[in-house]
């Protein structure tokens, strides 16, 4: 396939190392050191004590200047620039791409529709511990990611297409037709943790150790917004989002808590504001949150 991806940090950049080692045509959409680091060098992915290297088939700033489409777009950009990203990529789409959201949280596929409502568009999760440790080096803790992408429907061929071709390229994939309740399932995981960790300035093995009573009233209050917004989800999903903290690295952070210790913009509306949001708007009590959220944005 030929696949471009969007954002090449912590996700894309590992995305796109392995479909590149796997030999299929890539092209990264990257800015500044790190275009020019994956130009020069390629992407390494530093994974369970190794070093793999890849170089992806092209690497651009700017899409409108290649003269090509895609048969698939992966959008692995931070929330707050998901729709610049996705116009910049207009001249590469035609009506038979395929537009993937593997960003941070659970409405990117509707936005992404409203800029290309002709498209197939697929929303969709991965969980990964992973960070761009200098331009064209990503540090990936644990053993990989799972990926799981789709729709509330009937799973289109090029969407399975996908699957198979990141299966492929040793990424586990799955192919889903219920994506509201998958990248609920995978919110609740990253909105409680993103929130937490920079909330109490501590890592995820930490917020699981030390602060279990405030993941699991934070943890309760995601779940209920998420079930008020279609979601199926209940108290087995948030054994699993326990289970699954306790599988990383004790000192694993999450993106969003690196970012704020960087002074850098942060997903903080996404990921923590957008649960204040939509709890108001089904009358949805989140206290525990709403306090993180206030804290994190006057702080």
């Amino acid at each position: 396939m030929k696949i471009a991806v969007v954002g090449a940090g912590g996700v894309g950049g590992f995305i796109a190392a392995m479909l590149s080692r796997s030999g299929e045509y890539v092209c990264v959409v990257a800015r500044n050191s790190q275009k020019e680091a994956i130009e020069r060098s390629g992407i390494v992915v530093q994974i369970g004590g190794k070093s793999l290297c890849a170089r992806p088939s092209k690497v651009t700033e700017d899409p409108s200047n290649l003269s090509e489409t895609f048969d698939a777009v992966l959008f692995c950009t931070k929330g707050y620039d998901l729709e610049s990203a996705a116009a910049s990529v207009k001249s590469i789409v035609d009506e038979h791409t395929l537009l993937v959201t593997l960003g941070n949280g659970v409405s990117n596929a509707q936005r992404v529709e409203r800029i290309y409502p002709g498209n197939e568009v697929a929303n969709g999760a991965i969980y990964i511990v992973s960070h761009l440790k200098k331009p064209g080096c990503i540090e990936v803790k644990g053993k990989g990611a799972y990926i799981v992408i789709g729709t509330d429907s009937k799973i289109p061929n090029s969407l399975q297409r996908l699957a198979e071709t990141l299966q492929k390229a040793g990424i586990k994939t799955k192919a889903s037709s219920e994506i509201t309740t998958e990248v609920w399932k995978k919110f609740l995981l990253i909105s409680a943790m993103a929130t937490l960790t920079s909330c109490y300035d501590e890592p995820m093995g930490a917020v699981l150790k030390e602060h279990e009573k405030e993941l699991d009233r934070i943890l309760r209050e995601i779940m209920a917004v998420g079930v008020a917004e279609g979601a199926k989800l209940d108290a087995d999903d948030i054994k699993r989002v326990k289970e699954q903290i306790e599988k990383v690295p004790y000192d694993s952070p999450t993106s969003m808590w690196l970012d704020f210790r960087a002074g850098r913009r942060s997903e903080l509306e996404e990921l923590s504001g957008y649960v204040v949001k939509k709890g108001a708007e089904h009358d949805i009590v989140v206290p525990l949150m709403q306090k993180c959220y206030e804290e994190l944005k006057s702080g």
